[in-house]
């Protein structure tokens, strides 16, 4: 899985990603290469998506959405007001004020301490919020 990259044993690795269409075994798989890893992995991961997190920029979510209406919902007119697919990841500046805020609520669902059996089953879920501060190299949020 990591083999095609030149990595020295002090790097730091990421994985981000979202659980989509894939098995429960097929997510407990990634984070169990990840833990056995010679590298310093993290895992970044979004129960249904990502936009899940983007969502939590605007309010609290409780409730378990499809990845359709997370799109519809972001698309409204109280979110980015125009079709959210179309420019995912090009309205960075609208969410970068609200880090705060999608920090606060993601907190109320995730933790540390949570464990891959948990989190895969956990929806909604996010732990971008616990990384934060180790990715961007601040005390900010």
């Amino acid at each position: 899985m990591f083999g095609r990259f030149s990595l020295n044993k002090q790097d730091k690795i990421s994985l981000v990603f979202d659980h989509d269409e894939h098995t429960p075994q097929e997510l407990l798989e990634c984070f169990d290469q990840a833990k056995k890893s010679r590298y310093d992995i993290t895992i970044l991961f979004s129960n249904i998506c990502f936009e899940v997190w983007i969502l939590m920029h605007f309010e609290p979510v409780t409730a378990a959405y499809t990845r359709k209406q997370l799109f519809a919902k972001l698309s409204g007119e109280k979110y980015f007001n125009e079709e959210y697919s179309r420019n995912k990841g090009q309205k960075i500046n609208i969410l970068r004020d609200r880090i705060s805020t999608a920090v606060k609520n993601a907190n109320r669902i995730s933790s540390p301490s949570d464990e891959s059996t948990k989190i895969i089953k956990k929806d909604p879920y996010t732990n971008v919020n616990l990384y934060l501060k180790d990715i961007f190299q601040t005390e900010q949020y």
